[in-house]
């Protein structure tokens, strides 16, 4: 599996555990969980609660371009879900910041320390800022990684 794929993968994972997630009285959590690269879902604001999963970056620890010929090198793959919560008449987020509080703590148990198919790594928690505080609107960044050794830009094989 390529790099690329590999946070394809990762992102589709997540999101498929998002969508199972369940609300008091077995309602799904999310109203939608998104893909990143579904772009028309992403015309407009989604029904909410709403989490968009999407690949954030790619790093290797060392440079690759001057490394010896099927060198390992470590990878860190991010991923980032983006969760939203809209709070009609709510301009300064006092609601809709207890509702984002609880989606974010659901999500973050559900994928933090969660080992994703195919992977012998856990996904860890590495960051979440607030990206967007309008209108009643409210849309935060939580990011994860995971940790692999590539040779030659492939993943090695379990």
């Amino acid at each position: 599996m390529t790099l690329a794929a590999l946070e394809m993968h990762l992102a589709d994972a997540m999101a498929e555990r998002l969508t199972a997630l369940k609300a008091e009285g077995g309602a799904p959590l999310f109203a939608a969980v998104l893909s990143a690269l579904d772009t028309a879902a992403l015309s407009a604001w989604p029904k909410t609660p709403a989490a968009l999963v999407l690949p954030v970056s790619d790093e290797a620890d060392e440079s690759t371009t001057r490394r010896v010929e099927n060198a390992p090198v470590q990878h860190v793959v991010r991923v980032g879900v983006s969760v939203m919560v809209a709070a009609p008449n709510d301009r300064r987020g006092v609601r809709g910041r207890g509702r984002l509080s609880t989606l974010l703590a659901q999500a973050r148990q559900a994928l933090a320390g969660w080992t994703p198919p195919g992977q012998r790594e856990v996904l860890s928690f590495r960051r979440g800022q607030l990206v967007s505080l309008e209108d009643g609107r409210l849309q935060w960044l939580d990011e994860y990684e995971i940790r692999r050794i590539a040779r030659a830009g492939v993943i090695e094989a379990e």
